[in-house]
């Protein structure tokens, strides 16, 4: 298609200049509906075919440099430098695409029996799919993760222009309040979880400074959840992570890439720590990390992040 455009473009070219050697016209004498004619075909040529999406790709950075468990950390890490990275795995759910007119269509996860558990339902309610990306592969510093990593997400969409992605960082509510001991990959890892009242750690990113600071995002002041999802937590800290790109997005080249350096810049590290933020949105040395990732820490409501773009 493509091609049969271009030749209808070279067509109308040497139509044109056939015409303006005959009339003796210049360039700027062109009637309107030259100018349309090129026009049209132009944009067919610059505007983005319509395509599926099947695959996401994720990655950590540290300034511009990728983020491993090998070395250092690139950059300033929560006001210090030198740190190594320890531990770095998130959830994320509820996947939408949005199309050039602002509309979103759902990217459905698929369910691969390891990373991935596809959109369901149980006994208290219906729950999109979810994933687990895991950056840290239990070596160096990271000795008490895993050896595998993911970091893509695996799934299926509507045909569409794309200029952008939308994913909640977590679990789902009706996911999060179950024992780990029944529940099913990739929510049965002990590693990213707290406790039925409180459920998953949506987010675990470790690293160490001048002492160890530990980041675990997860729904806090919750209440009766005991025997499952019952009451919604007080702080959900679900954020929305809305990122649109203006020439499109294109899932075979662009990478969802979150920033540490962004996501603790103006925490401080360099002396005490910031320790342990499990959530943390009461903590003052907290709750920049808390606002960097797109949550109010006075209502665990998701505002405006600056951790992630498309790159």
């Amino acid at each position: 298609m493509k091609h049969f455009i271009i030749l209808t473009i070279l067509f109308l070219s040497t139509l044109i200049n056939s015409c303006d050697t005959i009339t003796g016209k210049k360039d700027t004498d062109k009637n309107p509906t030259q100018q349309a004619a090129i026009a049209l075909v132009s944009n067919q040529i610059n505007s983005s075919s319509p395509t599926s999406v099947s695959t996401i790709n994720f990655n950590v950075v540290s300034g511009n440099t990728n983020v491993s468990c090998a070395g250092t950390l690139s950059g300033t890490i929560a006001g210090t430098t030198g740190a190594t990275l320890n531990d770095l795995r998130f959830y994320v759910h509820d996947v939408k695409l949005i199309s050039t007119d602002g509309t979103k269509s759902d990217f459905l996860i698929t369910t691969d029996g390891k990373w991935q558990l596809g959109a369901g339902s149980n006994s208290f309610g219906s729950y999109s799919g979810v994933a687990l990306l895991d950056f840290e592969d239990a070596t160096n510093g990271c000795s008490g993760g895993t050896t595998e990593t993911n970091k893509s997400i695996i799934g299926t969409s509507a045909v569409g222009n794309y200029v952008g992605v939308e994913f909640k960082i977590g679990v789902p509510f009706y996911l999060n309040h179950l024992s780990t001991s029944t529940a099913t990959s990739p929510l049965n890892n002990i590693a990213m979880y707290w406790a039925w009242n409180s459920g998953y750690k949506f987010a675990k990113i470790e690293f160490t400074a001048t002492s160890k600071n530990q980041f675990h995002l997860g729904s806090g002041s919750c209440s009766g959840n005991t025997t499952g999802p019952i009451n919604e937590c007080g702080l959900p800290n679900r954020p929305t992570i809305s990122l649109t790109k203006a020439t499109g997005f294109n899932a075979t080249r662009d990478v969802i890439t979150l920033d540490l350096n962004a996501l603790f810049s103006g925490s401080d590290a360099s002396s005490t720590g910031i320790n342990i933020c499990m959530t943390g949105n009461a903590t003052t040395a907290c709750q920049p990390i808390i606002s960097n990732i797109g949550i109010v820490p006075s209502t665990g409501a998701t505002t405006t992040q600056s951790a992630f773009s498309i790159r």
